[in-house]
């Protein structure tokens, strides 16, 4: 990547808290920095079982087409911002999340939720939940998503993380406008719709940085069909509204390209 990245708007300044004393204990020990929020728009998850419930409520609304991708992204992002998840995080197994992180390769370490063991009416879920952990360094290169929808809120450490909405699908390239370019910390949440960032790439600035992931499959969003399409937005030409034809690229290609280094 030799290139300077455009300039995109960073996320609006945000009022932060610090963890309460023994979740900060937990973090400090794990060598991640203490997860910080939003101030509130609606009211937060009481606990890890009313956050799970509520993912699990939007999402069963989305698969049965109640509602759309975007109204899903913006719920989601809408209720991480109003909930300290930093509270919840060791109901949540993100402690043996963290020690699955791996120094080796570039791919961060991905860690499912087991949802049944934190809420056991979760047997049938209508979305999975993992954590991302990386070491510095690591990379999930620029792509995008068919077939599904993701929101990933940092939990810990810092990643650099740019998104771009998709607007077509053009021959062997996706015509993308970038949405955002940031350092983003504990707290950030970024939720993909059909649209609406649905193309993302993160940089682990730190070690131990870490998203909890939502994600929902076998709902119509580019197709029905599940698919990761790999793109390289730094080959891509843009026009005169920043518009970019971003190639789609092999995995090999995207790892050599975004990975080296």
């Amino acid at each position: 990547m030799t290139s300077a990245p455009p300039e995109h708007p960073a996320v609006p300044a945000r009022s932060r808290r610090h963890f309460l004393a023994d979740v900060a204990a937990f973090a400090i020990a794990c060598g991640v920095a203490p997860l910080l929020r939003a101030e509130p728009k609606l009211a937060g998850a009481r606990d890890a079982r009313d956050w799970l419930s509520r993912v699990d409520t939007v999402s069963r609304k989305l698969r049965a087409t109640a509602i759309a991708s975007g109204d899903w992204r913006r719920d989601i992002d809408a209720l991480n911002a109003s909930t300290t998840l930093a509270e919840f995080l060791p109901q949540l197994q993100f402690e043996r999340a963290l020690k699955a992180m791996r120094r080796a390769g570039k791919d961060p370490a991905k860690t499912f939720v087991k949802l049944a063991e934190v809420d056991g009416s979760l047997t049938k879920a209508a979305f999975a939940a993992a954590y991302f952990v990386f070491a510095k360094g690591q990379v999930i290169t620029p792509h995008g998503h068919r077939g599904m929808v993701s929101a990933h809120t940092v939990v810990g450490g810092r990643l650099r993380t740019r998104t771009y909405d998709r607007l077509a699908r053009e021959g062997d390239a996706l015509l993308l406008k970038p949405r955002l370019d940031t350092l983003a910390e504990p707290g950030f949440s970024a939720a993909i719709s059909a649209t609406e960032g649905n193309v993302h790439w993160f940089v682990a600035e730190t070690d131990a940085s870490a998203t909890l992931d939502v994600i929902v499959q076998d709902i119509d969003a580019n197709g029905r069909d599940f698919a990761i399409e790999l793109v390289d937005p730094l080959a891509g030409s843009a026009d005169a509204n920043g518009t970019i034809r971003a190639p789609l690229i092999s995995w090999e290609r995207s790892a050599a390209r975004y990975q080296a280094g």
